[in-house]
């Protein structure tokens, strides 16, 4: 049986651990990597994240004008009807509940049609802000997963279309509704990410799947014993591999907490699922806080065509899509907003860079009173 496994560290060196070691039991044999499979998975959806909006560097996402009742009813639209013939497909959302100014992940797999088999598609939104139409953000599979950023999004609803040579494919609508108030600041800061790093090469070890998290004051010094969340995306859908089967309950840790110096170092047979990328948003739990996201390995060993992200001397690193990250929160006392930080894909750089579960293009932001 594979194993959820996390280290307290006492004394951290990459690829080295030390110190005491607890156990959570996971479930399954699976191997890392997005997987085909041909059975619909089962509609039990994981943790959302803690409250990752969108909005532009320097503006209110909490603006009166995207509120106000002055700013009239919220727009509506109608779902039109799909039965998704060419794909037989599934339509999931991240986050499920938006708020103005996010920018929402939209994902269809296919359940028929593999990823080198699969059509073009595009999708077309209808909302407040007139008509969209939004290309194939990143492409996974085994079956065929497209993914969607549609981003600063506004209140009311938003009824979406896919369409593959100009048929329509399969929608979904959802809705926008006000933002509510996220945790408060600690200690009169916020706690913003410096490093969300994705190991090179170089710096994997072999077969190596590791995750190292970091929570330091406003002076740079360890902050023992913090807890720190690790949500998944609302695309999610169990069963997960490498973990216990619905109905029984997750194996994987809603939170983890740092050691003395506060340091968590964690280690496992990575999650993942069928739909899309298994991806874990990490943030302070229960203060104002960056969200780190891109925390995968679902990247397999070569890009999508074929490119090979560690060169054959690294014969054993980056293997089944084995990636390890570190990531350093510091509180900021002078920090106004709260941001999605991606990975900064450090080990990707000799082949093509996907982005999932943000929009590159539009910095993700939310203000903190």
């Amino acid at each position: 049986m594979r194993t959820w496994r996390i280290f307290a560290m006492g004394v951290v060196a990459m690829g080295v651990s030390s110190g005491c070691t607890l156990t959570v039991p996971g479930g399954g044999d699976g191997g890392v990597g997005v997987d085909g499979g041909d059975a619909a998975p089962a509609q039990d959806v994981g943790p959302g994240s803690d409250g990752a909006v969108d909005a532009e560097p320097g503006t209110d996402a909490d603006s009166p004008d995207a509120d106000s009742p002055d700013a009239g009813p919220p727009f509506t639209c109608t779902q039109v009807a799909t039965s998704s013939p060419v794909l037989d497909g599934i339509i999931a959302m991240d986050p499920m509940d938006p708020h103005p100014g996010d920018t929402v992940t939209v994902l269809v797999r296919s359940q028929t049609t593999d990823r080198q088999d699969a059509p073009g598609m595009e999708l077309e939104s209808t909302s407040a802000s007139g008509v969209v139409t939004w290309p194939t953000h990143a492409m996974a599979g085994g079956r065929a997963v497209y993914y969607y950023a549609l981003s600063d999004v506004t209140l009311g609803d938003y009824c979406l279309v896919t369409r593959i040579n100009g048929a329509d494919e399969i929608s979904t609508k959802f809705t926008v509704t006000p933002r509510p108030v996220g945790p408060p600041r600690c200690n009169g800061g916020i706690y913003k990410i410096t490093e969300n790093h994705q190991w090179t090469c170089s710096e994997q070890p072999e077969w190596g799947n590791e995750v190292y998290l970091h929570v330091r004051d406003e002076n740079g010094v360890g902050v023992p014993n913090a807890t720190i969340r690790l949500d998944w995306p609302d695309t999610t859908l169990r069963p997960i591999f490498n973990d216990t089967d619905p109905p029984a309950p997750s194996d994987i840790p809603a939170t983890v907490q740092t050691d003395g110096s506060g340091t968590f170092h964690g280690w496992n047979y990575w999650p993942t699922n069928d739909n899309g990328y298994m991806v874990f948003k990490v943030s302070v739990d229960g203060c104002a806080s960056d969200v780190a996201t891109e925390i995968t390995t679902g990247w397999w060993e070569t890009d999508n065509s074929g490119c090979r992200f560690c060169d054959p001397s690294f014969a054993n690193r980056n293997v089944w899509g084995h990636w390890s990250y570190s990531v350093t929160f510091e509180l900021d006392l002078s920090a106004t907003q709260a941001c999605l930080a991606p990975s900064d894909h450090a080990g990707q750089q000799g082949c093509t860079v996907e982005h999932i579960h943000h929009d590159p293009n539009h910095q993700a932001c939310w203000t903190v009173p």
